[in-house]
Order: structure tokens, then sequence, then C-alpha cells
């Protein structure tokens, strides 16, 4: 996957909201993804999830709108991992902070399967402050701002999976503008490597 030029892999933006920020005593509480290749969204899933440890706290519902009485009959972690995972092999991740997301995600597989998520990922977060310097917050809120993306709801999986995607399409132009196609070269670049840049081929609108 990571030698694959932007138009041949397959990309799975994915987003989670949680009970809290701690991994290990917080559960996840809604799931979101969608499969993206060559300017078409494959399939997308979603779901809500039934915490395992707690109810719901107030504030999280207050900031996300989903309240205990939507998942005390939705499936628990484990029962919805093998399908999700299952629906993003054999693709590269892309989320906003995606390193928050895969550590949740990571503690559940470990804890149910006995694995973690190995799939190559992409943060638009880290790669929006290599190439969006000009931005003084590299929020989503922010970044959707910058490119003209309406983002009216936040703090919904999907929602906010629709809107990265967006986002990150954006971040993809641009970066064609500047002649990097391949996967590997986008990590690199949101990991903090340097990319042998070729000269900018037009101006990027």
């Amino acid at each position: 996957m990571y030698n694959l030029t932007t138009d041949e892999a397959v990309f799975t933006v994915i987003d989670i909201e949680t009970t809290g920020f701690n991994p290990e005593h917080n559960d996840i509480i809604e799931i979101a993804a969608i499969k993206y290749q060559g300017n078409i969204i494959l399939d997308k899933y979603w779901t809500l999830v039934k915490p395992q440890y707690e109810l719901i706290p107030e504030h999280i519902s207050r900031l996300t709108g989903i309240t205990t009485a939507m998942v005390i009959d939705q499936p628990t972690i484990d029962e919805v991992l093998p399908e999700f995972l299952n629906f993003i092999d054999n693709t590269v991740l892309v989320g906003h902070n995606i390193r928050f997301d895969l550590s949740f995600l990571n503690n559940k597989t470990k804890t149910y399967l006995g694995k973690t998520i190995k799939n190559p990922f992409i943060c638009t977060d880290h790669l929006a402050r290599k190439i969006l310097s000009d931005i003084d917050s590299k929020s989503l809120a922010n970044i959707a701002k910058h490119f003209n993306i309406p983002f009216t709801r936040q703090h919904r999986a999907m929602y906010d999976a629709e809107v990265n995607l967006k986002v990150f399409i954006k971040m993809l132009h641009f970066l064609e503008d500047y002649n990097v196609f391949k996967v590997i070269d986008i990590i690199k670049l949101s990991e903090g490597k340097k990319v042998n840049y070729r000269d900018k081929r037009k101006r990027y609108v």
C-alpha cells in the first residue's frame, strides 16, 4: 500500500466518539468510516456502540447529542470490532488527530481480539501543519473554513468523517500540484519527514 499512488490507494477516513479521553477507562460510543478511492466514495460504515464500563456522562451527551438511551440497545464494542476491521482491511486510514482514535481502537482490539490495527495511516492534523502553515489553528473546523467547506455540526462521527474526507481531498489536490502522489510520501510528510518536492506544476486554487 505504501508505494501506491493516491489514485490507486483505497483510503478509509475514520472518526469515533468516546465517553472520555482515556482508552483504558473510557468507552467508544460511535464509529464512522468512509472508504474512498480515485474521487469515488466506495462505501460507508457507521454504528453506535453500547458502553461497557459506564453510562454516557452528561457533558458528553451535551457535546455529541448521544445519550445513554440511544445506545442501550446497540451492539457492544466486541461485537462491532470484527466487522469494522473487515471494513478497513487493506486500506490506508485517514483521520484528524488519528492517533487518538487508534489509541481507543487498538486498546479494544488488543483486549478482545488479541491484536492491534496495522494499517498505514495519515493524520490530517499533522499534514496540515506541514502544508498549511499560514493557518493559525489546525482544528478540523478551522481547516474546513479555510477550504470553504461547511461544518455546522461537530462531534458526530459520520459528519466529522465526511468533512474530514473533503478536507483530505483538498489536501491531495494541493500535494498533486507539487507532484506528491505516493502514499509513502504523504505519510512521511505528515510525520514531519522531508519529501523532495518537484517544481510546482500550477497555481493552487
